[in-house]
């Protein structure tokens, strides 16, 4: 019976760290900023945040309509994280109330790293939003657009 207890046990703790997950985003329910790029400049600021962090081995395209970009990140032999960053279609409104298509950068991660993955997140994340911020093409959030 205890055997049986400490089997169910390891399955539970198991099956919470495999749903273990993070998403950065620089929009939130108080708003935030939509970079009107081409989707040529959006699609190299990814693979360059991507780059610093990830091994060239396990980086690939996303297979989102937008861009994206993932790749994995390992803690020790068996624990694993799947790093993915996007660039979502918006909307976005500039000073002047003009209304114009832009991306929102967003960075996640997904498996049961989370020691090496939550550090990695961030990091690209800063740099994706550091170098947006960069371009002076941020205004202000409106929607989504996929």
């Amino acid at each position: 019976m205890k055997c049986e207890r400490n089997v169910l046990w390891l399955i539970v703790v198991l099956a919470g760290l495999a749903a273990c997950s993070t998403t950065l985003t620089s929009v939130d329910k108080d708003g935030g900023n939509v970079y009107a790029l081409p989707p040529t400049v959006v699609d190299q600021m990814l693979k360059d945040a991507m780059s610093t962090e990830i091994s060239t081995g396990t980086l690939r395209r996303g297979s989102t309509p937008y861009p994206s970009y993932l790749g994995e990140v390992t803690w020790g032999s068996l624990d694993k994280d799947t790093i993915t960053a996007s660039a979502r279609p918006a909307k976005g409104r500039k000073l002047d109330g003009t209304i114009i298509d832009g991306y929102v950068f967003e960075v996640s991660r997904k498996g049961t790293a989370p020691a090496t993955g939550e550090p990695t997140v961030k990091r690209i994340f800063a740099k994706l939003q550091n170098d947006a911020e960069l371009t002076g093409a941020g205004v202000a959030f409106v929607e989504f657009t996929d």
